[in-house]
């Protein structure tokens, strides 16, 4: 059975981790071109660009701000731009050339958005605007709300290709709170999930939480990862090993697996997946949350802070296990129905005394 003392050599193992593809997934060239009026493309350059900047990374601004007026001589060029804002200035009247450009968008084999800023509709015109646009539309009444970067990055987001995320966020400070929390979810999601798939018996020895040491490895290189993403979207220099030592002190494996796992003690008598899955899911949650304020801010959480975020990862991390297990038991009866449908062979295979009951789940 492995003991804690040995996780040291997680650390040893993550030295050799290739980080080679992310770093130029953070690299890789962006262009949003921002077309509209002047009022609304000041306000859309004020929502990305605002927000915490330790960093200064190397790059071109992925933003390209172009008024109406000059919309006519760029259009030959919006062809290759990864995304197209359209910023609308709901108190400046639309020309009937305005929208027919605007809805000459839809012909465009390029991803779009549409910024409504200080009103919820179109102005004049709004009966002449196709309906893509008003479906792809997000409404900023208010572009000094504190909700309002978040709105605009979360629309954004949506639209523009997922691997074009994080080079966007290392140089648009706007969209990093948003890519930072789905990415943190996301991660914690697939740990949960491998945790459950993995299934093994070994128990750690502080709880009896079930884990095995290779569970430990997978799950902690994955954290690692999710470190290193949200240190290059907020800009940070594409060293991995400096920023898996910067954010050391609340990333250390052993540490955070512990305190999630202490946060079961209220799940005990009730063994089986439940708590395994619920503590990958929290011990990630937890490892993302910290490194994602030492980047912003520059700030170690403390001790109380950290038992409380641990708190609320074990909460997100016990319904997020519920839901996998009930998929996978849903699956599972899926599969038996089917498999009932195929005949003799099928009961001969169940009857089979030596056949390997691979797709049990233990009892929660």
């Amino acid at each position: 059975m492995p003991q804690w003392s040995d996780f040291g050599n997680i650390f040893s193992t993550l030295r050799e981790i290739d980080v080679s593809a992310i770093r130029d997934e953070a690299e890789r060239p962006v262009v949003i071109s921002c077309i509209g009026h002047n009022s609304a493309l000041d306000a859309i350059d004020r929502l990305l660009h605002q927000g915490h900047q330790r960093y200064n990374p190397e790059g071109p601004d992925p933003l390209e701000l172009v008024p109406l007026a000059r919309a006519t001589e760029r259009a030959a060029s919006l062809q290759s731009v990864d995304l197209l804002i359209l910023a609308v200035d709901t108190r400046t009247p639309l020309s009937q050339a305005e929208v027919a450009s605007f809805n000459r968008i839809d012909a465009l084999n390029v991803p779009f958005i549409v910024a409504l800023l200080y009103g919820e509709q179109f102005p004049a015109g709004d009966a002449l605007i196709s309906p893509t646009l008003r479906s792809r539309s997000v409404a900023i009444l208010d572009p000094q709300a504190l909700d309002a970067a978040d709105r605009l990055a979360t629309a954004i987001l949506a639209r523009l290709p997922s691997e074009l995320h994080m080079a966007s966020a290392r140089h648009l400070p706007g969209l990093r709170a948003i890519y930072a929390r789905d990415l943190i979810g996301s991660v914690s999601f697939t740990n949960a999930t491998y945790s459950l798939a993995s299934g093994l018996p070994e128990q750690i020895p502080l709880i009896n939480v079930p884990f095995a040491a290779a569970d430990i490895l997978v799950l902690t290189k994955n954290q690692a990862l999710l470190v290193y993403r949200l240190a290059l979207a907020y800009g940070a220099a594409p060293d991995f090993q400096a920023r898996i030592r910067e954010v050391l002190p609340v990333v250390g494996g052993a540490f955070l697996w512990r305190q999630a796992a202490r946060s079961l003690i209220g799940l005990i008598p009730v063994w089986g997946l439940l708590p395994k899955v619920a503590v990958a899911y929290a011990g990630t949650y937890t490892t993302g949350v910290a490194a994602w304020r030492w980047y912003e801010s520059g700030d170690l959480v403390s001790t109380d802070q950290l038992k409380r975020i641990s708190r609320e990862a074990i909460q997100i991390g016990r319904k997020r296990a519920a839901e996998l297990i009930d998929r996978a038991r849903a699956s599972r009866t899926a599969l038996t129905t089917n498999d009932n449908a195929t005949g003799v062979v099928g009961r001969l295979k169940r009857l089979n005394p030596f056949r390997r009951k691979s797709r049990e789940l233990p009892p929660l």
